[in-house]
């Protein structure tokens, strides 16, 4: 029994440590349940209060917009949003789900709007988000866009309106300047008494200074804008310094001022670059050498290097013994408005442009120009120009020369009638007819003179005839001769028109002319025109040979070759350079054989007739009777080609097809027609200064 007694014993007591052992383990467990369970109601307690601390407002909703629950933030932005519910002003509208904005205490709010389908259906949390100051940033923003391009449209508006001003101006001052230029030359050229001749000298030379400070003003105006621009075309470098040479030679003979050019036998005679701009330069320098010297001498002198077969380095250099520039002065002598100080621009006059100009036209043509000068003894400037050799074989000239040989087999005793309401028109048919040889012919300017001749002096062998003339136009003119002529044969009777449109043919044709020949009239057209349609020489019959040529050409010059321009055509209207496509000075010169009274004749014919024919173009555009501006443009087309103002001829022949079933594009044509007349005004200034 004792022993059973006492294991008995021993096991009741490792059963009471088992059961002690249970017992701490069941506390251990209990107590980390308890420290989880209270570490969850701290996080739940703390995830519930987030949205009550959020610092934008957060609210619940139910279906009829009762809130249920608002953070601090909603109840402080948006006081009694829990007691008004749907009658707040954040929750007026229908409840749906997505973005929209509110305005509310001059602020502006997004609600974000989310289904809370835990509280039912047609629930929702609305989160709001305040936009006020992004808001005003991007009205910031857009309104200085706004500013920024209502800027920009006004500066485009005021460079226009500084362009329309300048060519305004450039043609208003231009224009009474040539005028007394012209008068004045003629003036002093007529026998005056001594003291009359000084006056008439000292009005011309003054009205020449004034149009040369216009235009240094004027040119420094469109550098500045970037509206000048530099070409390259084919030029004569010898004939450029020739004239520059000639212009200058008076004013240094009136100084008794040795001027003297010369130019290296190494460079070549033809160059490609901008013959005008250089010839601009080199007479602003040689003007100021002659100038600012008061005895002595000046040289304009030429050489340069070439740098490989095409590529040219033209050196220029201007020399004078003048008054010399101080040093001091110098490297402000090429500023605009500068000159060496206020004494020299009392004494000698002019702008402080000159020099300026140049540096300016040097470095757009890629060059550029240095001086040397000591006071007192004079001034040398050096230009430096990069300029590409032109290997030209002299085709155009040969060409040239074979238009100007006077035609075979051409009936010199034909009778022709001249028809064209523009003097211009007239001039340049009856020079290029005389030169043919022929020489009987009668002009009339418009229908119903033509009648009158035709009824007095007719029949005539050949009548070339303006289509678009006023009162009684072409048509009808040539319907009244074929209708009532007492003469059995009243001739052959040709269009003479700046329509080439294929209706126009055929309205030709249908009036009772023969032919017709489009301007600007070709010599080569003309020609062929008058071999095909005049009588035959009565001493120099046509051999059969002769004849068939003539067979073979008359079937080359038939209407639909007529409406085609000739390549000689083309080329002269579609020049490749700035200048000439604004005037063809060249053309001028070559047609009137280098008389320079007879190009100033024709000049002053042309520039009276534009300036009339612009005004009526502009009354017909501001009244907007389109029939008669229509009929101003042809004019103005016709005289603008034949005397070689090829860009405005080009704009004026788009602007003759738009009446009557385009007259929406009137408008800009018309404003493109008046931009080219000012160019065209602007060149002849230049030219004739």
């Amino acid at each position: 029994m004792g022993m059973v007694g006492g294991i008995i014993i021993l096991l009741s007591n490792l059963f009471l440590l088992l059961l002690s052992l249970l017992y701490w383990r069941q506390c251990k467990q209990r107590d980390a349940r308890q420290q989880q369970l209270r570490k969850a109601k701290t996080e739940t307690r703390d995830i519930a209060q987030l949205p009550l601390n959020n610092p934008h407002p957060l609210i619940q909703v139910t279906e009829d917009k009762q809130v249920v629950f608002a953070n601090f933030s909603a109840k402080q932005v948006f006081p009694g949003i829990e007691e008004l519910g749907g009658q707040h002003p954040v929750l007026h509208g229908p409840l749906k789900a997505g973005q929209h904005e509110v305005a509310f205490d001059n602020k502006i709010y997004q609600l974000i709007t989310t289904p809370n389908t835990a509280q039912g259906e047609g629930a929702f949390i609305i989160y709001f988000h305040d936009l006020t100051d992004e808001k005003h940033y991007q009205k910031r923003l857009k309104n200085a866009y706004q500013e920024t391009n209502k800027a920009r449209i006004l500066a485009e508006k005021a460079k226009e309106a500084r362009g329309d001003f300048l060519a305004n101006m450039s043609h208003e001052l231009r224009t009474p300047m040539n005028g007394i230029i012209g008068l004045s030359d003629i003036l002093k050229n007529s026998p005056l008494p001594a003291e009359h001749g000084e006056l008439a000298e000292a009005i011309n030379t003054s009205a020449r200074n004034l149009l040369c400070l216009l235009n240094d003003i004027l040119d420094f105006s469109k550098i500045e804008a970037g509206e000048l621009s530099i070409e390259a075309i084919p030029f004569d470098i010898r004939k450029t310094i020739h004239q520059i040479d000639t212009l200058q030679q008076p004013v240094a003979r009136q100084k008794n001022i040795q001027l003297h050019s010369q130019i290296s036998d190494s460079v070549p005679d033809f160059l490609f670059g901008d013959a005008s701009r250089l010839q601009q330069i080199l007479n602003n320098l040689v003007n100021n050498a002659l100038k600012f010297t008061e005895e002595g001498s000046v040289l304009l002198s030429v050489n340069g290097h070439t740098k490989d077969k095409e590529s040219y380095a033209l050196s220029i250099t201007v020399k004078d013994t003048g008054i010399g520039i101080p040093a001091d002065k110098q490297q402000s002598i090429f500023e605009k408005f500068q000159q060496a100080d206020t004494t020299t621009a009392r004494l000698y006059g002019g702008t402080g442009l000159g020099l300026a100009i140049t540096k300016q036209l040097v470095e757009l043509m890629n060059g550029s120009i240095t001086l040397s000068s000591t006071e007192g003894q004079g001034t040398a400037f050096a230009i430096t120009l990069p300029v590409t050799i032109y290997h030209g074989d002299g085709d155009a000239q040969h060409q040239q020369g074979q238009l100007d040989a006077a035609p075979a087999n051409l009936n010199t005793r034909a009778r022709i009638l001249i028809v064209d309401d523009h003097p211009i028109n007239l001039l340049f048919l009856r020079k290029t007819l005389k030169r043919m040889g022929l020489k009987n012919f009668d002009e009339a300017s418009n229908g119903q003179q033509a009648l009158t001749l035709y009824q007095e002096n007719g029949p005539y062998d050949l009548i070339l005839m303006d289509c678009q003339m006023p009162n009684m136009d072409g048509f009808e003119t040539t319907r009244h001769i074929r209708k009532s002529s007492p003469h059995n044969h009243p001739g052959i009777i040709v269009a003479v028109t700046a329509d080439a449109m294929k209706d126009a043919q055929e309205k030709c044709y249908a009036a009772g002319m023969d032919d017709y020949i489009s301007k600007p009239v070709n010599k080569h057209d003309l020609y062929t025109i008058l071999l095909k349609y005049l009588p035959r020489p009565s001493d120099a019959p046509c051999s059969p040979d002769h004849e068939n040529n003539a067979i073979r050409m008359n079937n080359a010059t038939n209407a639909k070759n007529a409406l085609r321009p000739s390549k000689t055509d083309q080329t002269s209207m579609a020049p490749d350079n700035t200048d000439t496509r604004i005037f063809d000075w060249q053309r001028l010169q070559e047609f009137t054989d280098g008389n320079e009274d007879e190009l100033q004749h024709i000049l002053g014919i042309f520039i009276t007739h534009l300036e009339h024919d612009l005004g009526s173009l502009q009354q017909s555009y501001d009244e907007k009777n389109y029939k008669d501006w229509d009929s101003w443009v042809h004019k103005l087309y016709g005289s603008c080609s034949h005397i070689g103002a090829h860009s405005m001829a080009k704009i004026c022949d788009e602007g003759q097809v738009l009446y009557p079933d385009n007259t929406e594009k009137i408008p800009s044509i018309h404003r493109g027609i008046v931009k080219e007349y000012r160019q065209v005004m602007e060149y002849l200034s230049h030219r004739t200064a």
